[in-house]
């Protein structure tokens, strides 16, 4: 009787052990039996009900793709990966709307720039206007998203256009250009938001020809964003010309008629060089000078100019290879460089720089500038 109690106790223990093992396996132990379907290219309907089979679920994320509405466009596990049942599939499904290639309109007017971008099928949003000396007024500097790239036709562009040196709405100083190619000076002149107006060719043997001798209004006069600009050009005098018939370089100099000649006379070296002032005994010291000591004894004052915090959001559109980032800030006059490092495809950068005055951020791609931004 008693060998039968103990066959009895070690038959129940071997139960309990074996029940406890099953009860592990199911809870800790993930059992790897369902095996994850094809899925890409089927309608939302049948990707489900092929999850549903092998005992898993599904999640939806809407995209945008040129595929038809409720297509699948991609999974987050691969075909034929062995997982548990019960887990979860994300599917990311079309919405139907088309991606549409995005034109690049840097670098053309801003009512050319909205047509073709209305042609291609898409609208502009938002337009900021900065000054820039390098791009003629009107012209767009930059685009976001950035182009090429294929886009959501519901997609909205923003441009950065171009308002010249003053902002377009000021006055602009003529440059000074005398001496300079005629085709560098319309450039120029384009350039700093001036129109060239009309040109005027004048003989003479004291410049190349080609060059430009004067404009009106001259150098260094401020006058409104758009005006015209004439120009008098040097030419090569004809026979029976008279180079002494060549206009003043500018309006304000007078008409000389005959060579002048400048004579410098050297210093000996062998003699004492005397200066220029020298005070007797008992003069005080030129105020000019005092001055200068005076300036060289103040301290430079303290800035006491509260910091601010501009943010910084950018994200790299599709690289086929990794491009150079670089992005600078300009705060009162005084240019550092935030980031300048190699950028991947669709990369984000994000940052929080601090500023005191009127500040300009700068994000070049690739050594072109594609977008700017100012705080203040």
């Amino acid at each position: 009787m008693g060998k039968i109690h103990r066959w009895g106790l070690i038959v129940a223990f071997i139960v309990i052990i074996l029940c406890a093992y099953m009860a592990v396996k199911i809870v800790f132990v993930e059992d790897k039996s369902a095996t994850v379907p094809p899925l890409v290219g089927l309608q939302l309907v049948e990707a489900v009900e092929a999850l549903q089979k092998e005992g898993l679920l599904a999640k939806i994320d809407q995209v945008d793709s040129p595929l038809k509405a409720d297509t699948v466009v991609s999974q987050n596990m691969p075909a034929g990966e062995k997982i548990g049942k019960g887990k979860v599939v994300i599917l990311r499904v079309s919405k139907g709307g088309a991606l549409l290639p995005l034109p690049d309109v840097r670098g053309l007017k801003y009512e050319e720039a909205v047509s073709r971008l209305s042609e291609a099928g898409f609208k502009v949003n938002n337009v900021q206007r900065v000054t820039d000396s390098l791009k003629p007024v009107g012209t767009v500097i930059a685009q976001n998203p950035a182009a090429p790239q294929q886009v959501a036709a519901s997609t909205m562009i923003s441009l950065l256009v171009s308002s010249g040196v003053t902002g377009g709405t000021g006055f602009i100083v003529v440059p000074d250009v005398r001496g300079q190619e005629i085709g560098v000076v319309k450039e120029a002149l384009l350039q700093s938001g001036l129109v060239v107006g009309k040109v005027t060719e004048t003989p003479t043997q004291a410049s190349p020809a080609g060059t430009v001798l004067s404009t009106n209004p001259k150098n260094g006069a401020r006058i409104p964003s758009g005006s015209q600009v004439n120009i008098t050009v040097a030419r090569a005098p004809k026979p029976g010309e008279l180079a002494s018939d060549t206009p003043p370089s500018s309006p304000s100099e007078p008409t000389r008629t005959e060579p002048v000649r400048t004579v410098v006379v050297q210093p000996d070296p062998s003699q004492p060089q005397t200066p220029e002032y020298t005070p007797v005994s008992g003069e005080t010291q030129p105020a000019a000078t005092q001055g200068q000591a005076g300036q060289q004894q103040q301290q430079e004052p303290v800035d006491n100019t509260p910091s601010k915090t501009a943010k910084v959001r950018y994200q790299v559109p599709p690289l086929s290879r990794p491009m150079s980032l670089k992005i600078a800030i300009t705060d009162g006059g005084t240019t550092r460089i935030l980031r300048e490092s190699d950028a991947k495809s669709n990369e984000y950068v994000s940052m929080n720089v601090p500023y005191k005055y009127d500040a300009t951020i700068t994000i070049y791609l690739g050594g072109e500038l594609v977008w700017q931004d100012r705080f203040n």
